[in-house]
């Protein structure tokens, strides 16, 4: 005969009524901390990271930096799994990663769920390694990590197109100069002129000069603003200076308004002979 399991439970006002004895609620254990296999169906352990929003804050940024360890570690192949990845794609992820450690936590969730795609053989290695090396860039996406904060001397090469690409981040404001006392000439039989250009030679409307548009003069420094969507802007340096502000990420480099170089001279006086000095810094 069956057992039956019954409890009368005194309602109020006196009445009862027959329960039933079912199972009591068993709350499911937590989920692993560190490093955990399962016994079936896994190649290997997974690094499962803490419960962030259960610590506080310096017990978080500590978490971060273990976490991270030990899953650099599995990334080298020091845990002898089979999962290896390149070094330099290691070293670059790090150092992104140092810089922004708030990333850590949503890394290593993603990197749970790859590393357990490939334990259970879901997948293989390539989707991990290429989300992996995709990290960099994603989390540094519209970022500049080469803000204009340093003085950069050069001498003006009349000779050649742009020169000296540098990088240059929004917002950033520059000072472009260049002596105004040394002379050259862009033509065999031109005048001899300065980084001002020749105030006789317009080039304005001119297509085959870089700089064509009104106050552009022949022979005259010019700098180019390429930003990161390839948009170009070629900025006049009247009297030797300009101040720049950067209206989003992008290069500068400079030039003369030539579009002829074998013909250019320096200016040269018993022996010595003028060169116009560049100076690129930030600007207050």
């Amino acid at each position: 005969m069956a057992t039956v399991c019954a409890r009368n439970v005194l309602l109020a006002g006196g009445f009862a009524i027959t329960a039933g004895c079912g199972k009591k609620n068993v709350a499911p254990p937590p989920p692993p901390v560190g490093w955990h296999q399962e016994v079936e169906g896994w190649q290997f352990a997974c690094y499962f990271p803490p419960d962030w929003s259960a610590m506080g804050e310096m017990d978080r940024k500590m978490a971060r930096a273990s976490v991270l360890d030990e899953m650099i570690a599995q990334w080298k192949g020091e845990r002898e799994d089979g999962v290896a990845f390149k070094e330099d794609r290691i070293e670059e992820l790090e150092t992104t990663l140092l810089g922004r450690p708030n990333a850590i936590e949503g890394v290593a969730a993603a990197n749970l769920k790859h590393c357990m795609d490939v334990s259970k053989g879901k997948a293989d290695q390539g989707p991990w390694k290429s989300w992996h090396a995709g990290l960099p860039a994603k989390l540094t996406d519209g970022e500049c990590l080469t803000p204009f904060d340093y003085t950069m001397f050069d001498y003006l090469d009349i000779g050649t197109s742009w020169q000296r690409v540098m990088p240059i981040c929004q917002g950033d404001r520059v000072r472009i100069s260049g002596t105004i006392n040394d002379k050259f000439r862009v033509s065999d039989d031109g005048p001899w002129i300065t980084v001002a250009g020749d105030p006789n030679q317009p080039t304005g409307g001119s297509m085959n000069l870089p700089c064509n548009l009104e106050g552009c003069f022949a022979g005259m420094l010019v700098v180019r603003f390429l930003s990161e969507d390839g948009v170009e802007t070629i900025l006049p340096v009247h009297d030797g200076s300009l101040v720049f502000e950067a209206p989003e990420h992008g290069e500068i480099s400079y030039r003369i308004n030539d579009e002829t170089y074998y013909d250019n001279t320096w200016f040269s006086n018993g022996g010595i002979v003028d060169h116009t000095a560049i100076e690129i810094s930030p600007a207050q």
